[in-house]
């Protein structure tokens, strides 16, 4: 046993104090899951009303998390609640984002604040 604390003793002794510091940083930090990517993401759920939405048939969302493209996300609607809704996965920090209503009408969701950028003025979410 003596044997095996010399060693032991030996190997700390002549281990680079960095490397020792970043194993103890590492295995006392909790690691969130990540995606495929190994970016952080938190699922975020989009929902509107049919009626906010201006009765709409279709609603699709576009953001700054996709480029702003209007036909990526297609919010899915629910007969019983009468809301569209998705839910995708997002990156921490702040997000602007707008609706489109039957392909061509752009509007706000109106329970989140709004900013403007330079396109108009858009919802804001904040993903945590």
């Amino acid at each position: 046993m003596a044997t095996k604390k010399k060693a032991t003793e030996a190997v700390e002794k002549t281990a680079p104090k960095t490397a020792k510091t970043t194993a103890k940083k590492t295995a006392a930090k909790k690691e969130e899951p990540k995606n495929i990517f190994g970016s952080s993401k938190v699922k975020t759920l989009f929902s509107i009303t049919q009626e906010a939405a201006n009765n709409a048939q279709t609603v699709n969302l576009a953001g700054d998390f996709n480029n702003w493209d209007k036909e990526i996300t297609v919010m899915k609607f629910d007969k019983k609640t009468k809301k569209f809704t998705a839910e995708i996965e997002l990156e921490k920090g702040v997000h602007q984002f707008r609706y489109i209503f039957d392909g061509t009408v752009w509007g706000n969701d109106p329970n989140l604040p709004t900013e403007e950028n330079d396109l108009g003025i858009n919802s804001v979410i904040e993903v945590k």
